[in-house]
């Protein structure tokens, strides 16, 4: 097995666009723009090369000490609620497996993996494991059957969000991220102490001028004022649902059913297969907002490694 270290970014974008199971943070573009924002951050995406020419990638992010995740030698894949984990051009074996994560293991560093609900293959026992879970809306449908899949007070609040006006659209300048970020800095105040860590404004921004067609930022406004707002990630077959804010005083207009709805209408007539709402970090609320568009609970397996030195290599 021939290793790359920070494989180049063809052999590692040809990867991500092939499979299947890559979604956004699997790319390229998501590393660039993270390490673009914090400058303690940087790519230590692994490329592997087997026997038989085929080709894999285990994306990385390695945080410096003094980061928001702190300590030496930690390698996380992926970041911010993304999801990390193998990439190949085609199904690894097991025995495969095992040698990338003995070249992982080798590295006499700690590791984090948040696990890909899209992807088959499990972070080894060696790892602490987690369970988590995250909500998926199938689109292999019509508009009419995900209608009908919604919940009666999920129509009734889009009844409601018609009736009080809510306009729905995508951000098309700086000027609507910085109005975006307003919004989720009051929502950060709503949070209070229960808020763990804050996003940036260069993040947004970030995200908005170099994703492309890879991401938007999608708008609820009512009389003109954005209320509400979601940043969604378009990537081979997953639309996915990765940062959302909105503004309290405006909660009884329910701007993020239509949002949502209006989000899911698009990546119908896109051709994407799923619709990934992402985990709920515990709460219910949140559950249950997302079960009222008929999404399914699909659960997924995250693993740490905890490098300490003088421990053995594992066999």
């Amino acid at each position: 097995m021939i290793i790359k270290l920070w494989p180049d970014v063809p052999f590692w974008e040809e990867l991500v666009k092939k499979s299947p199971d890559s979604t956004f943070f699997h790319s390229p573009l998501w590393h660039e723009i993270v390490t673009l924002t914090y400058r303690d951050y940087s790519i230590a995406t692994r490329g592997f090369e087997f026997d038989d020419g085929s080709k894999a990638v285990f994306p990385f992010i390695q945080t410096r000490e003094g980061g928001i995740l702190k300590g030496k030698g930690r390698l996380k894949s992926s970041v911010f609620g993304g999801y990390g984990g193998i990439i190949a051009e085609r199904v690894l074996t097991a025995q495969e497996q095992q040698a990338v994560y003995a070249h992982l293991l080798s590295l006499k560093a700690s590791i984090s993996i948040d696990g890909n609900p899209f992807s088959s293959y499990a972070v080894p026992q060696t790892f602490t494991l987690k369970k988590d879970f995250t909500h998926v809306v199938a689109l292999n449908t019509t508009e009419e059957n995900v209608y009908k899949r919604l919940s009666r007070g999920a129509k009734s609040n889009l009844n409601q969000a018609l009736k009080k006006g809510i306009n729905i659209r995508r951000a098309h300048t700086e000027r609507d991220v910085a109005c975006y970020v307003g919004v989720y800095q009051d929502t950060l105040k709503r949070w209070g102490a229960a808020t763990l860590f804050t996003y940036p404004e260069a993040l947004f921004q970030n995200i908005f001028k170099r994703a492309g067609d890879a991401a938007q930022l999608w708008l609820a406004e009512k009389n003109g004022t954005i209320i509400s707002g979601a940043i969604i990630f378009y990537w081979n077959r997953v639309v996915s649902y990765w940062h959302g804010a909105s503004l309290k005083d405006y909660f009884d207009c329910y701007p993020n059913n239509l949002l949502h709805m209006e989000i899911i209408k698009d990546a119908l007539r896109r051709g994407y297969r799923y619709y990934d709402l992402g985990p709920s970090g515990g709460q219910q609320g949140v559950v249950r907002f997302k079960q009222s568009f008929g999404a399914e609970r699909i659960e997924f397996l995250s693993g740490h490694w905890k490098h300490r030195w003088g421990r053995k290599k594992d066999s």
